[in-house]
């Protein structure tokens, strides 16, 4: 039987149940995942202590922001996961794209269920879509691709077909960043989930390697589930736990309340490689590009904009922000490393002070105002600012800055994708991120080009026409193109590529084998002894 659904996006960043992928030329995607993989048991009751900044209203499995990504990890497994190595295999245990890149062939793991015993099928992952195409309020831009919609074909229960008006080669990504429900607990009315507490008590049906056992005024218990389709975690219960940043997790690390923690500075960094006989660093690629973007609803000018972005210097901002180059490095591109289409020749943004100064004068920027705005749960971010702050002082530029908790922070940010997406003109100049660029294709980049930031048609359509092309080299040398174009325009800074360093005890290990941040994407690997 076929059946007409929404494709649409589950980021809070954008729409609200996907996102979006590349594809694999026909052939049967590599896996580097092992689905049968079972670990050891270290101890009846080995504890992982896992920081986060505050208690979730929900534990509801979403991609809308980092910090809800790993809150609900332990209880909810993706259908397969973009590395830098290939793809690897979660609820989906393979994926074959055709030819022409425009029908793909899921099939779902024969073992995957929920822990209330029930099979994880095709059609929970059609009831996930038919709630995003709820979540997005029927936006054209998230029902369809190039105007036309998606025909999803149930197989059987554990294979699916998705067959694509037109190569989309972000597609593999949507599937990534899908974060598949339970259909039975709704009664397979996809209408009842925003009303529903379900996801808000200990207990609900989770794909995951643990359950929800309890949740308090600070802390939320996971247990490991007994019939976890992939093996047995050795880690018996995960505890995710609120605390403060800097010196509080220090003391909180030191001290075994928690089992890890993130390094985001050159003073804690070197801390803890002169005590490498008592902890252990991991350093990952975050595969993420950090960004300055102009709202284009401040209608500051083209030679406003280029004034601005002639005045920073991201090295100086890195040195004064992050200390240490091992923790990030400049960006020149609105494209990582970590993607094939990356160019390394990309020239990105110089300083030029005295051309700055000459276009902020001529423009009429000299002696303005901004307003600048960063989410203030974001590592590093305040320092950033002020350091933006300082620089644009020096063209006469004054700078308000402004911080935001998540939450506050993405929907002003974001304002053109939420609720009636009248302008938000309290901001003109903001710092962002991208996580988990990784893989063939455009990654988040592409929303931007298509929407509402400032960019124009010509983007726009070089933007689709990337993702439209099948042929990898072709899409790469429109890709080197789009790169240097898109900075031409002067809306968004590449700033940053950042390293994800964390630090434990030496009785937990297996924290560098987790590729994917935000953490973790595999909790069988880890191990606290």
């Amino acid at each position: 039987m076929k059946r007409r659904v929404v494709a649409v996006f589950l980021s809070l960043a954008m729409v609200a149940a996907l996102a979006t992928g590349c594809g694999n030329s026909g052939k049967e995607a590599s896996s580097s995942a092992d689905s049968s993989k079972k670990t050891e048991s270290t101890s009846e009751d080995s504890t992982f202590i896992q920081p986060i900044t505050s208690m979730p209203a929900s534990l509801q499995p979403s991609t809308k922001s980092d910090d809800q990504v790993t809150k609900t990890r332990p209880v909810s497994d993706r259908l397969l996961a973009e590395t830098a190595d290939g793809i690897e295999y979660y609820l989906a245990d393979s994926l074959e794209v055709s030819d022409d890149g425009k029908e793909y062939t899921l099939h779902l793991n024969e073992d995957a269920n929920w822990s209330d015993g029930e099979p994880i099928t095709v059609d929970d992952i059609l009831f996930t879509i038919d709630y995003a195409g709820i979540s997005s309020n029927g936006s054209s831009s998230a029902n369809t691709i190039a105007g036309q919609p998606i025909n999803f074909e149930k197989v059987d229960d554990k294979t699916l077909k998705i067959q694509l008006p037109q190569p989309y080669a972000t597609y593999v990504r949507t599937l990534d960043q899908m974060c598949v429900l339970p259909s039975h607990a709704f009664d397979g009315d996809a209408t009842k989930v925003n009303d529903s507490d379900y996801f808000k008590k200990p207990g609900f049906a989770s794909s995951g390697a643990y359950v929800v056992s309890e949740i308090n005024d600070d802390n939320i218990v996971f247990t490991a589930r007994d019939d976890y389709y992939r093996g047995t975690p050795s880690v018996k219960k995960i505890i995710m736990k609120t605390i403060g940043s800097g010196s509080t997790s220090d003391i909180a690390l030191e001290n075994d309340e928690i089992s890890y923690m993130r390094v985001t500075t050159a003073d804690q960094l070197e801390k803890y490689k002169k005590a490498s006989d008592e902890y252990t660093l991991y350093e990952l690629s975050e595969a993420r590009l950090n960004y300055l973007q102009i709202n284009p609803a401040s209608n500051l000018s083209d030679d406003e904009r280029k004034a601005i972005f002639l005045a920073l210097d991201a090295q100086e901002i890195i040195d004064a922000a992050y200390g240490t180059d091992e923790l990030a490095q400049p960006a020149n591109s609105l494209m990582t490393p970590d993607q094939s289409f990356y160019d390394k020749d990309c020239k990105g943004y110089s300083q030029d002070i005295e051309t700055a100064k000459k276009l902020a004068e001529s423009s009429g920027l000299t002696g303005k105002t901004i307003n600048y705005k960063f989410n203030s749960d974001r590592a590093n971010m305040e320092a950033v600012a002020t350091v933006v702050q300082q620089q644009l002082e020096k063209i006469g530029v004054k700078v308000n800055v402004q911080g935001a908790d998540s939450t506050t922070f993405f929907k002003s940010f974001f304002y053109m994708w939420y609720g009636s997406g009248e302008k938000d003109t309290s901001w003109d100049l903001a710092s962002n991120g991208w996580d988990s660029e990784r893989g063939t294709d455009l990654g988040q980049s592409l929303s931007y080009f298509n929407s509402s930031f400032g960019y124009s048609d010509e983007i726009k359509t070089l933007a689709q026409q990337i993702n439209a092309t099948v042929d990898q080299d072709e899409a790469k040398t429109l890709a080197k193109d789009l790169q240097q174009k898109t900075l031409d325009e002067y809306y968004q800074y590449p700033l940053t590529y950042t390293n994800y360093i964390m630090v434990s005890k030496k009785n937990v290990t297996g924290l560098d084998t987790c590729k994917i941040i935000p953490e973790f994407n595999d909790y069988l690997e880890i191990s606290v002894k």
